[in-house]
């Protein structure tokens, strides 16, 4: 073996050492490739850059990756996924109504893609790198959004909660109407509290066209949620 592929298992979690060393090859080429895009951005990052930071050859980088796209894709999926990781975990609290959930997974979206870009602004410049190189990412990040808004929906119209003729209709119609509170900076140079305010107008709208009233009495507006730094990483 030679000193291009030794890999220290000490700089690693203990998780990932069960890991092949293929594996960990490949995450250390993701680690240092998400540090270099954070810093000086995709386009200015070059595959010689991150062979350096790896201590290994260009050609050794193109054996785990066919190009640096899709390196970036990597980082970008990962990222999707965690983010509705946060979300899911939302769904996970107990006693709470469905508009409550509906309302505090868009709200926890919208801190939480708020944050991320506050604190990593060349993630916007790597997502539209790779949302303009790999259109499918964008389609199925879609489609993983739009499931947790179904299955609110769902379940809130199966308890007679909310009112529609169409949950996927709805869902589509919900997921467009709140798009912009979804990495926000790319839309606006609003503030966290300015955008917070405005998506509680929002939502206020959607439930009182979505649920079914009481007793006559109208749906009442949208409370902001207290932010719960557990749901949010930032």
């Amino acid at each position: 073996m030679t000193n291009e592929y030794f890999v220290d298992y000490s700089l690693y979690p203990s998780y990932l050492v069960s890991m092949s060393e293929a594996d960990l090859i490949r995450e250390k080429i993701l680690v240092a490739a998400r540090e270099r895009f954070a810093h000086y951005g995709y386009p200015k990052t070059t595959i010689a850059e991150l062979a350096d930071d790896c201590a290994m050859s260009s050609g050794n980088i193109y054996r785990f990756f066919k190009g640096k796209i899709d390196i970036a894709v990597e980082i970008a999926r990962r990222e999707a996924l965690s983010a509705v990781e946060v979300l899911e975990s939302v769904l996970a609290c107990p006693y709470r109504s469905s508009r409550q959930r509906l309302e505090e997974v868009i709200f926890a979206d919208l801190r939480h893609t708020y944050h991320l870009l506050e604190n990593q602004p060349k993630t916007v410049e790597l997502a539209q790198v790779v949302v303009a190189e790999r259109p499918q990412f964008q389609i199925e990040s879609l489609r993983r959004e739009r499931r947790l808004f179904q299955r609110i929906l769902h379940e809130g119209a199966a308890s007679g909660e909310f009112a529609t003729d169409s949950v996927p209709a709805t869902t589509i119609a919900l997921h467009a109407l709140t798009l912009k509170y979804r990495y926000p900076q790319v839309f606006t140079k609003q503030s966290l509290e300015e955008l917070e305010r405005e998506l509680a107008h929002v939502l206020s709208l959607v439930m009182r066209g979505l649920m079914v009233a009481q007793d006559g009495a109208p749906v009442p507006a949208t409370e902001i949620p207290e932010e719960d730094a557990s749901l949010t990483l930032r």
